[in-house]
């Protein structure tokens, strides 16, 4: 199983389950991003704001901090900055640290600090604005945009290409320093020191992990062409108005119009290891 697939998995069974996966975590992704998804390629096609809609974003519920650890399958010893470094074989007496031991491969350890999400806040008026665009041939179905993200200060992935691999992580000098060390610690100033065998490997701050996604529904499209006929011809220079019917439509029921992509419909990456 590829690295990234690895991770993907282990997220989407269950903590994250009709969110898409970033990868790599070096890339961000900001709510109101348009993606075009063509057969099995999909690349950035700018955002919103390009197409000349607009929308407000808000806060959603945020869990705070997350760790995964393959239900307990990994084994981390921590070791704080002062204290000798037995069983360590690169970290300093002053430095903070841990070490991760995977039981099993193809599982994945995962550590996010201060979690927060943002959330377009108006599904309503996006399905009209797309479906208005849509009726206006100013825009494909095959495009895809980003309604909620979810943001991490900080954030740690590792998974196991093997059984018995291993991580030593050099991790900022307040790990720790409470005097007990927890799980999301791995992610603070997080550096992989020495590996052997790991699969996926990432540290860093200001990451976007997860991400939804949502395109308009083709079997709704289909049923408004029976219903209303087809769509107007040519562009314009003035956008023609939803029939009334179509807009109440979207109004009752947006979900009618718009299909929330699961997690299982997100093309899996090609393996780049650590990205």
């Amino acid at each position: 199983m590829q690295a990234y697939e690895v991770y993907r998995k282990a997220m989407t069974k269950d903590h994250w389950k009709g969110w898409w996966v970033n990868w790599p975590l070096s890339q961000l992704v900001r709510v109101g991003d348009v993606y075009d998804r063509q057969g099995d390629d999909i690349r950035r096609a700018g955002k919103l704001a390009d197409h000349g809609v607009t929308f407000h974003a808000e806060r959603g519920t945020s869990p705070g901090n997350f760790t995964y650890d393959s239900n307990h399958s990994v084994e981390v010893r921590y070791k704080a900055s002062g204290t000798v470094p037995d069983a360590f074989s690169v970290l300093t007496q002053t430095d903070a640290g841990a070490s991760v031991t995977f039981q099993r491969k193809n599982t994945a350890f995962v550590a996010y600090r201060e979690i927060q999400q943002r959330m377009i806040s108006d599904v309503r008026r996006l399905g009209n604005d797309l479906i208005t665009l849509w009726w206006n041939g100013a825009w494909d179905n095959s495009l895809l945009v980003v309604t909620g993200v979810t943001y991490a200060a900080a954030g740690t992935v590792l998974s196991a290409a093997s059984t018995g691999a291993t991580a030593e992580l050099k991790l900022s000098a307040t790990a720790g320093a409470a005097g007990a060390f927890e799980l999301a610690d791995l992610a603070l100033g997080a550096s992989v020191v020495r590996r052997s065998a790991l699969g996926a490997e990432w540290t860093g701050t200001d990451i976007t992990p997860f991400y939804q996604v949502v395109r308009l529904r083709k079997t709704w499209l289909d049923k408004v062409v029976v219903d209303y006929g087809p769509r107007p011809p040519g562009h314009g220079a003035q956008a023609e108005a939803l029939p009334s019917l179509m807009a109440e439509e979207i109004q009752d029921d947006p979900g009618a119009a718009l299909a929330l992509l699961d997690s299982e419909d997100q093309l899996p990456f090609p393996d780049s290891g650590d990205g």
